[in-house]
Parts: C-alpha cells; structure tokens; sequence
C-alpha cells in the first residue's frame, strides 16, 4: 500500500494538499542512479589484471641465515608460475599481524624465486600478501 498523498484541514477546510507520489519516485529514481554510478566506478577492471595475483605463489624454505636470526624462521620466496609474462607486483609485509610497509617488483616469468625474508624475526612472525599484481607489456 503507497501513500499517495495528503490533506491538512483546519476547522474543516482545506488548508494544504500535498501528492508526494511524483516526488517519491524521483528520490528512488536518482539513489538508483547513484548507486549504479557508484558501483561502475568500484567494479574490478576486466582487463586481466586481477588474474595475475594467481600465479604468484609463495614458499618457505630453510635457510641458515634466517635461521640464526630466529630459531624457526624460514625463507619466505615469492615465484611467478606464468611460463610466459612477468608480473608486477606489489606486497604488503605484515609484521606480528600489523602492516609495516610495501615491497614492489617485477617477478620473471618461469618461476624464478624472488626473495622476500625471514618468516620469523626475533621470534615473531612475519609474512607478506598481495596488495596487487599485473602482467608486464
């Protein structure tokens, strides 16, 4: 049931009359345009680009350095499983659960190992994600 409109009466007259109806459909008109505008603008490229995160995979690998640095700790390397293009990357080094900074690179096609660090510095944890990752021209 819509409320189509109203009247005000005083002592029995008609004082003010109102049809919001019009007015109604236009506010639900233009807040559906904003949001279709807004979510165009918020939709993930369709250029390929998200897929490239895919083939970057991560390993932990002993290694005697970080090993000595932490007991525990391993090397933590990031390769690109693409046989053919290289991707540009940039990860976000997460220490003891807080964001410390960036790392940016280009990882060579054919898994190549890019060398991170230790996953484990003065006994805390250390790790990386991906903030976001293209294939090179």
């Amino acid at each position: 049931m819509w409320v189509t409109g109203f009247t005000l009466k005083i002592k029995g007259k008609d004082v003010l009359r109102k049809n919001i109806r019009p007015r109604l459909t236009c506010k639900l008109g233009l807040g559906l345009s904003v949001l279709a505008a807004l979510a165009s603008v918020y939709a993930a490229p369709d250029d390929g680009a998200h897929d490239a995160g895919a083939y970057l995979e991560f390993e932990s690998k002993a290694d005697g350095r970080c090993q000595i640095l932490s007991d525990g700790g391993k090397l933590r390397v990031m390769r690109n499983t693409h046989t053919e293009h290289a991707i540009v990357y940039r990860l976000t080094r997460i220490f003891v659960g807080v964001r410390q900074g960036l790392s940016a690179g280009v990882a060579p096609p054919g898994g190549e190992e890019v060398k991170l660090g230790c996953t484990k510095v003065n006994g805390r944890d250390q790790e990386w994600s991906i903030e976001r990752a293209s294939f090179t021209e």
